[in-house]
């Protein structure tokens, strides 16, 4: 499979309606033009790979495999004693960051370098270092990375392009700052209203968004330097547990998630997707015992053998509840592996991250992963290794290990020269504008069609918003911002009046709702940035705006899209499986 940055000049010209002329006439023929190399490996290349991730294998200790396929989180911003000594104790494959080890672009990098200079100074492999950028409300890192807006706006414009190339530049933006590995996109399926952990950060409530947006995200990102991983296999979409708290149970047989909730990975899987997080979710139709992360029957009869999956496999994170409470007596570390899995991911440190590796140890002393002829713990690392060898990470300076094999290092440069000429493009034009122009198409309606207000209506109406960047936009375009004390009294006084205020969540939804009955003439708007999944208020004349994000720039637009848009630029409703609830 060959990709290009965009597929078509047709859908090109159809996207960048409003991009500048001059733009234009630097980007249709450049994009119809380029040539991306492919990432998928010619077959000699991937069995040298292989080779030399056997070779590096069986050099290592019991111990050094042991840590290998444990990836752990640390604390703070930098290399402290605590990081060192779970480096030296756990001899871990990666590193996975959150918010609290993520500051300015200067202090990620120094972070992100350090860790891998610390790797080395043990003679271990260099770290995958990874973490969870999906955009919208999942945004770990932000500084350095482009606050896109997360899958479902991404998925409402139905535009393969966005996908791809916000997979793109975000994966590179990350790369750039060292972090090698992107716990994104979500292959999840949100064809249930009633899902509070997916919701939003899912494509869309429909196959064939999800299909073909979060697959070209994937592509996108595979391509932008950095290792996607898509997630939550089998699926994660139509449950209404969240993992993190409980055991989501799924009542459907084998059949019925081939024809749906596996047809996203299977399609990414075709594409050449190279790494998989499984999902802590019980289907007991497959597996009546075992949730997918733990079972044999699901990671390796269907992901391996059913869709020819022959990259890693990520678990989710092993402390979330569905796991760690559930299975809490039995070797869960072990069991993983032995299901299929490559990589036992933790989100902790110390008590936790030495159980897992004590426990995977005496797993490897007593050969509980010798099955039949095949070593399955070696088999993981020759996976995770041979992924690190494509992704280039044992080409760092800060590598034990240094490939010199002609080709390989052929496909390696010739992959970094073509992402660097795709980014250049990028870094010449404004993605900043893009952003905007990405998170603006993205905005819906909860139900029924509007028209965009005209600057001069807009100046009939109050806006009571709270938000930073609602603020700014407004002011900006000398719109009427309200204090709460005159929103309050202008609901109260039940006066008509026409309002635009704002929302994120329930609480703010059942506030508006008490107050919008005390002033049943008035016309409202309501900007709203979280899940479109909640209870809105029951109000006559009421119009509610979604943004499915949080992010400064889905802000921005949200103002922009409803009161600077020309009349004509009709705004939609969501295409999404919804609850109205009224």
């Amino acid at each position: 499979m060959t990709d290009v940055l965009f597929n078509s000049c047709k859908e090109v010209q159809i996207m960048l309606i409003k991009i500048p002329v001059l733009f234009l006439s630097i980007l249709i023929p450049f994009l119809c033009n380029i040539s991306i190399c492919s990432q998928d490996l010619k077959p000699e290349v991937k069995d040298k790979i292989k080779k030399i991730a056997r070779e590096i294998v069986q050099k290592m200790s019991d111990e050094e495999k042991a840590g290998q396929v444990i990836h752990i989180a640390l604390p703070g911003k930098d290399i402290d004693e605590v990081s060192i000594s779970e480096i030296k104790k756990i001899k871990p494959g990666g590193v996975i960051l959150f918010g609290t080890n993520l500051g300015n672009t200067e202090e990620i990098r120094n972070f992100t370098e350090s860790l891998q200079e610390e790797a080395k100074k043990n003679k271990l492999l260099p770290l995958f270092i990874s973490t969870d950028q999906e955009g919208g409300r999942v945004i770990r890192v932000k500084k350095g990375v482009t606050d896109f807006p997360g899958a479902m706006a991404i998925g409402q414009t139905n535009n393969e392009q966005y996908g791809f190339d916000v997979g793109f530049i975000t994966s590179y933006q990350l790369n750039k700052l060292g972090i090698n590995v992107l716990l994104a996109p979500s292959l999840d399926i949100n064809n249930n209203p009633e899902n509070p952990v997916i919701n939003t950060r899912s494509f869309g409530s429909d196959l064939d968004t999800v299909v073909k947006i979060a697959t070209a995200y994937e592509r996108g990102a595979r391509e932008g330097g950095a290792l996607p991983v898509i997630k939550h296999f089998p699926g994660h979409g139509d449950t209404n547990i969240d993992s993190h708290l409980g055991l989501p149970i799924i009542e459907k047989d084998l059949e019925q998630i081939t024809n749906f909730e596996l047809v996203p990975f299977k399609k990414s899987i075709e594409d050449g997707a190279r790494a998989v997080m499984s999902a802590h979710i019980v289907y007991p139709k497959i597996d009546p015992k075992y949730p997918a992360t733990l079972s044999k029957e699901i990671l390796t009869g269907i992901l391996r053998e059913k869709l020819k999956f022959d990259g890693i496999i990520f678990t989710d994170a092993m402390e979330m509840d569905a796991i760690s409470k559930n299975y809490k007596k039995e070797k869960r570390g072990i069991l993983a592996l032995l299901a299929g899995a490559d990589i036992v991911l933790l989100t902790s440190w110390g008590k936790t991250t030495t159980e897992y590796y004590e426990m995977i140890l005496e797993g490897i002393k007593k050969k509980e992963f010798i099955v039949g002829e095949r070593d399955i713990i070696e088999e993981a690392l020759i996976r995770q290794i041979s992924l690190k060898i494509e992704f280039g990470l044992l080409n760092f300076s800060a590598s034990n290990v240094t490939i010199t094999d002609a080709d390989i290092l052929e496909f390696l440069e010739l992959r970094t020269s073509k992402i660097k000429e795709k980014m250049n493009f990028f870094k010449k034009q404004n993605i900043k504008d893009y952003n905007l122009k990405i998170s603006m198409d993205s905005i819906r309606t909860l139900q029924g069609v509007i028209s965009p207000i005209s600057a001069e209506s807009a100046l009939t109406y109050q806006f009571y918003l709270s938000r930073k960047y609602f603020q700014e936009e407004v002011k900006l375009e000398g719109l009427n911002l309200i204090s709460e004390k005159r929103f309050l009294k202008l609901v109260k006084s039940n006066i008509h009046s026409k309002i635009v205020v704002e929302s994120n969540n329930q609480v703010d939804l059942d506030k508006l709702s008490k107050l919008m009955k005390q002033s049943p003439d008035s016309e409202f708007i309501i900007l709203h940035t979280g899940s479109p999944y909640l209870s809105f208020p029951n109000h006559p004349k009421l119009n509610v705006i979604l943004s499915f994000s949080p992010t400064k720039t889905s802000q921005t637009a949200l103002i922009r899209r409803v009161f600077q848009s020309s009349p004509d630029e009709k705004v939609f409703p969501c295409n999404l499986n919804l609850k109205i609830k009224k």
